[in-house]
């Protein structure tokens, strides 16, 4: 993956994320009166909402992955792992791949979980 377009994309999916958190911020501090559960359902299955929700899930995971990857191919290297142990530093490619592979797994669990949430 190239640097550039990683920057980017980590910047543009933190600014996805907070204009989520202000949308649903503004409902909370523009709602007349308390909120009951009631209004919350309702702005919770309209579409827009429905829609914002799965468009800042998919940016979280992607802010995630994107930090995850990070830390594993900064640390999980021959180098890194051989100041641990000379045994790990022969074995850090298939640690980095493990790793690599566990979250993306995990992220692509949470993410039909989420949806099929929102969705259903």
């Amino acid at each position: 993956m190239k640097g550039s377009m990683i920057w980017n994309l980590q910047r543009y999916s933190s600014l996805v994320i907070l204009c989520y958190l202000l949308y649903v911020s503004s409902f909370i501090v523009l709602s007349e009166g308390p909120i009951n559960f009631f209004d919350w359902t309702n702005f919770f299955l309209s579409f827009q909402t429905r829609f914002f929700t799965s468009v800042a899930c998919i940016f979280i995971l992607l802010h995630a992955f994107i930090g995850l990857w990070t830390v594993g191919t900064d640390y999980l290297t021959e180098r890194t792992l051989g100041f641990l142990n000379k045994s790990l530093s022969k074995i850090a490619n298939i640690i980095r791949k493990t790793y690599l592979f566990s979250f993306v797994l995990l992220g692509t669990v949470y993410l039909i979980v989420i949806l099929y949430i929102i969705w259903l």
